[in-house]
């Protein structure tokens, strides 16, 4: 952290003595990421419409841990960074495996994964991209060795910065994962492929956001595999519907739409009737079976949960949906109610599990964002908020 924090120092002094400036409005531009069933094959498995149980019928002796990342921008005229965190946490037991940790911000050892984008938006010395290059927090390509430019998209650095934590955390929790364990994921088991630029976009930069997202869903899988041949139960949790379309593609409960969102399908059904109003349900699974060169098939569920017992459909914000995923392999698991076991069977909508360590690595992303700006004496407003897009 020390090194980095006199380059970016260093930086802003060169363009207080007038070094030429090379921002690029481009990389702002805001992106969507779908997820498009086209080259998919999704079926239906069993059952349409399962009832979730409230009450806890069965003692899964399973310990339970959640992986989770965060990231922050700070942006001025002259540099953007991108400060990232991520967690494996269980709470019962306390284990933690956090990027960055304590230890490596206070410079006392090398962080596990490397957590930070810089883009300096000057004309830069040798010198300096020397120096950049020495520091071993940072990362400077995307997963195909692209380099991270004054115009590359903001809001994809951000996502891939948060997909490469991940993967670097699933690779070193497999190496002291045991038997017998769950590891809920924040996120789908594979990012969505499909990349929308919503302005003008140049077709080279799109393909090679497309590469880069691909290739890191190949890593995930892999390592996703691994835990598995360790005997852990993966299960990833996906929270934001409104960007995917498997339910009306094949429309299981008979509802006569095409072409919406699983949000949108959810909701349609509460008013139609389709399923329970009072009770947590779920959905599926539906298998998604992926093209040859993906090579996988997932196994979702999709689950509505009513905020109170005689729900009114007078406000469609009285019930939470969310999609569990996991590989197909794990079809005979317990996934339900593993999840139930850590949501709704103790009063939580979501596993507990996974919202504490959502709150961990915001904590640390947003603290080591704070401390960064106050050692470079950065102002606070070069803060930006970022829309994510995944």
């Amino acid at each position: 952290m020390k090194n980095l924090i006199e380059i970016v120092k260093s930086i802003r002094q060169g363009v207080l003595e007038g070094i030429r400036i090379s921002r690029s409005d481009i990389s702002h531009l805001p992106l969507e990421l779908v997820e498009e069933v086209s080259g998919a094959r999704v079926e239906i498995y069993s059952d349409k419409v399962h009832e979730i149980p409230v009450h806890r019928s069965v003692e899964l002796r399973r310990e339970i841990y959640a992986l989770d990342s965060s990231s922050r921008a700070i942006e001025a005229p002259y540099m953007f960074i991108s400060v990232g965190a991520g967690s494996v946490f269980n709470r019962f037991t306390g284990f933690a495996l956090d990027v960055p940790s304590l230890s490596s911000i206070m410079g006392l050892e090398e962080p596990i994964c490397n957590h930070i984008v810089l883009i300096p938006e000057i004309e830069c010395s040798q010198r300096l991209l020397s120096s950049l290059r020495a520091v071993k927090s940072l990362i400077h390509t995307n997963p195909n060795n692209i380099p991270y430019t004054s115009e590359y998209n903001r809001g994809l650095i951000l996502v891939e910065l948060r997909a490469n934590i991940e993967n670097c955390l699933l690779e070193n929790f497999a190496r002291v994962s045991r038997e017998e364990l769950v590891l809920f994921i924040d996120g789908p088991i594979i990012y969505p492929e499909k990349v929308i630029e919503l302005t003008s976009a140049s077709r080279g930069m799109l393909e090679i956001y497309v590469n880069s997202i691909r290739t890191l869903n190949v890593s995930r899988v892999k390592l996703i595999k691994r835990l598995i041949s360790q005997n852990v139960v993966v299960v990833n949790i996906v929270k934001r519907l409104q960007k995917s379309y498997y339910l009306s593609s094949i429309d299981p409960l008979d509802l006569k739409i095409t072409s919406v969102s699983d949000d949108a399908y959810l909701t349609i059904a509460l008013i139609a009737g389709k399923v329970p109003l009072e009770k947590p349900v779920a959905i599926g699974p539906l298998i998604v079976r992926h093209p040859i060169e993906q090579g996988i098939s997932r196994a979702m569920w999709y689950v509505i949960i009513p905020r109170r017992l005689h729900s009114s459909m007078s406000g469609l914000g009285s019930y939470v949906f969310y999609r569990i995923e996991v590989l197909e392999e794990l079809l005979r698991e317990p996934v339900l109610e593993l999840v139930a076991q850590d949501s709704v069977q103790i009063g939580s909508f979501l596993p507990l599990t996974l919202l504490v360590v959502d709150k961990r690595v915001k904590r640390i992303s947003s603290s080591v964002t704070t401390y960064f700006l106050y050692l470079t004496g950065l102002p606070s407003e070069a803060t930006e908020h970022y829309i994510s897009i995944l």
